[in-house]
């Protein structure tokens, strides 16, 4: 019987891109309780280890990569889990989680000017307009939140909007090889290729731990952030790149800060306000407007 990942129909990809959405939400405020208790470098690692691991057992029977694109999905790994996971998190870990959602909505801006420079896709009048509906719901929210003000809030926040850009460049440069190769394979093979890049950046952290203080619940947030916002992330992610422009894929970034705004209100006690459910509301019809399909530019 058919997989869901083998049947593709808009209400899959946008079913599938959502469920990225509220996968990627849940980890601002997962890694944010898990990274009480472990520094963000080795909660980063520990992270793409274990996706790595249980990646290797989903992808066991997947068709073998060749050399070349090993080479390619190595440049993926670099782009869309090393630099990502790694500056993500610190960036997290110093400032809120609101915060960071809201500059997450910069991808899309970031993955249309990469797709347009590259020539990938189409800048119609439509799709530009959904983004700018979007953002425009996300700058109300930044009007509504600002940083607070130190200096450790401001590194926080350039670390995730370069991880937005490098997230961004990953999206539209992965997705001629996303149409043709094994979103398993793939994913497996880039997060083998980011562990081993990240461990050389995290292993003074991880000297570092007092292992035995760890709670349960901690390990039990990381083991979370695994199977959800990452391994399951990642495969719908790269399952909805094989049909649908990265652009659209990239719009579903603006679901997030109303996600987490609201997260952040029941687990952290934070205030909803008013803004953010009209930005809700302009967010929700931009990422609608940017989803109209209107083709790939012809090679």
């Amino acid at each position: 019987m058919p997989s869901f990942m083998d049947r593709a129909s808009p209400i899959r990809i946008h079913l599938a891109l959502f469920t990225v959405a509220v996968l990627f939400t849940a980890n601002y405020i997962i890694s944010k309780l898990g990274m009480r208790e472990l520094a963000p470098l080795s909660f980063a690692w520990l992270r793409v280890a274990g996706a790595a691991l249980l990646m290797m057992v989903i992808a066991r029977h997947e068709p073998r990569l060749s050399r070349e694109d090993s080479w390619r999905v190595a440049g993926f790994a670099v782009l869309g889990v090393t630099i990502n996971a790694t500056l993500f998190l610190v960036g997290l870990s110093m400032t809120t989680v609101q915060v960071a959602a809201i500059l997450i909505t910069t991808i899309p801006v970031f993955v249309l000017a990469t797709a347009i420079a590259l020539g990938r896709e189409r800048p119609t009048a439509t799709r530009i307009g959904g983004i700018i509906l979007a953002c425009a719901g996300a700058l109300l929210v930044v009007g509504g939140e600002s940083l607070s003000g130190t200096a450790r809030s401001v590194l926080g926040a350039v670390l995730i909007v370069i991880n937005c850009l490098s997230f961004s460049v990953y999206l539209v440069v992965s997705k001629p090889a996303m149409a043709r190769l094994s979103a398993k394979a793939v994913v497996a093979r880039m997060f083998a290729v980011g562990s081993l890049l990240i461990f050389p950046v995290a292993a003074v952290p991880l000297a570092r731990e007092n292992w035995a203080s760890i709670s349960l619940g901690a390990w039990m947030a990381l083991l979370t952030v695994i199977l959800g916002p990452t391994v399951a992330a990642y495969l719908l992610n790269a399952w909805a790149l094989r049909h649908a422009d990265s652009s659209v894929v990239a719009a579903y970034t603006y679901v997030q800060p109303v996600l987490a705004t609201i997260l952040g209100a029941i687990i952290f006690g934070e205030e909803i306000r008013p803004i953010v459910v009209v930005a809700a509301l302009m967010i929700f019809a931009g990422v609608a407007l940017a989803g109209r399909a209107t083709g790939p530019v012809p090679e």
